[in-house]
């Protein structure tokens, strides 16, 4: 978990299990329950910001994150971002991210596998911290919805 985050036309929410991340966090019983494909159930305890260091210097801020103790995963959601006015493309391996009012377009992500994730230099609020990913067969999994 930590400095890996998927882009995921999935999910509802931008949500992490881990606190450590958060630049700001308000706790608080959302009333949100999600479940995933491998039958995991968890409950949001928190809504918060998470800031994301980038090369060109520019970070990259997700706000309305949901905190879910016990998720593995760290989700971004793609219907979200088109909420907040972005579109999301994606193309020959790559994830772009693109202002419908600004009109700016940048790389955001690069496809490992099937699932696109997120290229970050790492995450503010968690300075010093260094995970690597380890790829697996079964990492789409968690992937799967119930609907």
């Amino acid at each position: 978990m930590g400095s890996v985050w998927f882009l995921d036309n999935g999910a509802s929410f931008h949500m992490t299990g881990d606190r450590d991340l958060f630049s700001n966090l308000e706790d608080k019983d959302l009333g949100v329950h999600i479940e995933m494909g491998d039958d995991g159930r968890y409950s949001a305890t928190g809504i918060g910001t998470i800031s994301f260091e980038r090369e060109s210097g520019k970070p990259f801020v997700l706000k309305e994150v949901m905190h879910v103790p016990g998720l593995t995963k760290n989700l971004i959601s793609v219907a979200m971002l088109e909420d907040k006015g972005y579109d999301v493309v994606f193309s020959e391996g790559k994830a772009f991210l693109h202002s419908k009012t600004t009109g700016e377009t940048r790389k955001i992500g690069v496809r490992v596998r099937n699932l696109y994730q997120l290229h970050v230099d790492g995450c503010v609020a968690m300075a010093g911290k260094a995970e690597g990913l380890v790829i697996r067969d079964d990492g789409e999994l968690w992937h799967r919805r119930c609907r």
